[in-house]
């Protein structure tokens, strides 16, 4: 047993720092302080510290929709919550892994089903240390090697014997030249990047959002509500010099697998492809545009059995795309994204979940994914305000249609305000709001017609403060 809580640790903590990380941030937001130059070589660091006073109420994970035909007995479960067969591997609350919708945390909710708790928690990112060494070799030639390391404030679980595990969540080194940048280690991927980049400059860098469980940290922003998180892995990548501010990115990645049993999707023979192509320019003095389209590939396969019963490798690839724009003009921040795919997730690129795949008997088929994403803000002087709001849409597949054993995932939606206050170079002040809603299709019924779909909606006040260098 103890064994088996400190894996819950361990996976709750790298999913929670996935989240939290950013090179998006690491590169925009931060401005790294130089320690050491000597002979060629540059020692620097960056980091922040923050936590926030988040208090959140409304409904707690949906109970199944009662038939009227069988009032006293349970007929099917909602995806995500008590019940789901791949809850307890993929994202309960206790082990601080997001899945479908929001359950409350160990009994947060009351006899009425309402959750309403006030935490302390840390923001969209959460405490980070991180250290770069490089070394000019030539008048065009540069080798920087840069590694972070991330934690949170608050415990697993509301447990305060909880260890804080701290992750080495980036660690790579890129050789800059004429002809490029080489990158080679563990980075952010490609998929979803753009809409990370609106959230976290005009939304929710300084802030926290949606807490993507009640059980830990960092927050989620407006991810798995229309913004997708690219994820971090291992990958060799390049992208080439900017030509008038286009630049292509290519990469391949560590592959990610579904399942961890031969009839699950379980197998991944070949690395990854992720890129990017994005333009980036300023227009004219007070102006600049960003534009960028983002997708990957990957194949996997599995053990079914084909007509006669016998073993047989089936296959499929797990696809996505996505992109969008953001405009700085004055005062005016805008910022809009999509993405689309096939067994891609709701919070973060190949994300194992619930809503990956349905059930079907020798066939579990991915389940497509659609998002979409809009960021608003204005700056005047020290202070920053906007909104946002965000859809993610899952679609049924056929034998969705007719499993009566569950209802699932149709949509999450988030609407978000923030403002911040610079109060120095280094100290931010934020105070943000979120509504977040999630709605299930509804289980069928085996004569015919399905029950009504449940629903879900909560909210969020968070304020708090961010010390940054």
């Amino acid at each position: 047993m103890k064994i088996l809580n400190n894996v819950k640790r361990s996976n709750a903590v790298r999913f929670g720092l996935c989240l939290a990380a950013s090179v998006i941030w690491c590169r925009q937001a931060r401005a790294e302080v130089e320690l050491v130059d000597k002979d060629g070589w540059t020692f620097s660091f960056d980091g922040r510290i923050n936590a926030f006073l988040s208090g959140g109420f409304g409904d707690d994970f949906p109970k199944p929709t009662t038939d009227p035909n069988s009032p006293m007995t349970p007929t099917h479960f909602v995806m995500g919550g008590d019940g789901d067969p791949l809850t307890p591997a993929t994202g309960s609350p206790g082990t601080g892994r997001a899945n479908v919708g929001w359950p409350q945390n160990y009994g947060q909710s009351d006899t009425s089903n309402k959750y309403l708790a006030i935490r302390v928690r840390s923001g969209m990112y959460g405490n980070v240390m991180g250290f770069g060494v490089g070394r000019k070799v030539s008048d065009d030639l540069t080798i920087k090697g840069y590694i972070s390391i991330w934690s949170t404030v608050e415990s697993l679980g509301y447990d305060k014997w909880a260890p804080i595990n701290a992750e080495a969540r980036e660690g790579y080194f890129n050789v800059v030249g004429p002809w490029g940048t080489a990158t080679v280690g563990r980075t952010l991927g490609w998929i979803g990047r753009m809409s990370w980049e609106i959230d976290t400059l005009y939304g929710h860098g300084y802030g926290v959002g949606l807490p993507c469980t009640d059980a830990l940290g960092p927050a989620c922003g407006h991810i798995g509500t229309g913004a997708l998180f690219p994820g971090y892995g291992a990958n060799i990548s390049y992208a080439t010099p900017s030509i008038g501010g286009l630049v292509l990115h290519a990469g391949l990645f560590d592959p990610v697998v579904f399942g961890t049993t031969a009839s699950d999707w379980s197998h991944a023979s070949i690395a990854r492809p992720e890129g990017a192509l994005s333009f980036d320019r300023p227009l004219g003095g007070t102006a600049r545009i960003k534009v960028e389209v983002e997708g990957l590939y990957q194949p996997i396969s599995r053990i079914g059995a084909d007509a006669a019963g016998n073993p047989s490798k089936i296959t499929d690839a797990v696809w996505g795309a996505s992109g969008g724009a953001r405009v700085e003009a004055g005062p005016l921040r805008v910022g809009l994204s999509g993405f689309t795919g096939k067994g891609l997730g709701l919070f973060y690129a190949l994300q194992r979940s619930s809503a990956i795949e349905d059930q079907a008997p020798n066939k579990r088929e991915l389940r497509m994914f659609t998002g979409f994403y809009g960021q608003g803000a204005v700056v005047f002087g020290r202070f920053q305000v906007g909104g946002g709001f965000g859809l993610s849409v899952v679609n049924q597949t056929a034998f969705d249609k007719i499993d009566t054993s569950q209802s699932t995932i149709h949509y999450q939606r988030g609407i978000s305000a923030a403002a911040y206050y610079h109060a120095t170079d280094s100290i931010v002040l934020g105070l943000d709001y979120f509504m977040f809603a999630a709605g299930w299709y509804g289980a069928p019924l085996a004569g015919g017609g399905k029950l009504a779909g449940e629903t879900q909606v909560l909210n969020f006040v968070n304020a708090g403060m961010t010390y940054h260098w």
